[in-house]
């Protein structure tokens, strides 16, 4: 339908999940993790941390990333 017609007319999907059409090289491409659990996690832990912090805590807290 609608959404199906949307993302294979773009130029972008394909190249995204199918490396010989994509300008990635090969060696970067085969290095990218096949999930993006990392990026949840550390998403997760700066905001069950920096929640409700002073300033001057959240600064300090900042540094650390």
């Amino acid at each position: 339908t609608a959404w199906i017609k949307n993302k294979t007319s773009s130029k972008y999907v394909i190249p995204v999940l199918y490396w010989p059409e994509s300008f990635i090289p090969l060696e970067i491409w085969q290095a990218l993790l096949l999930s993006t659990n990392g990026n949840e996690q550390a998403h997760w832990n700066i905001n069950y941390n920096g929640i409700n912090l002073t300033m001057l805590s959240g600064i300090m807290r900042g540094m650390q990333y």
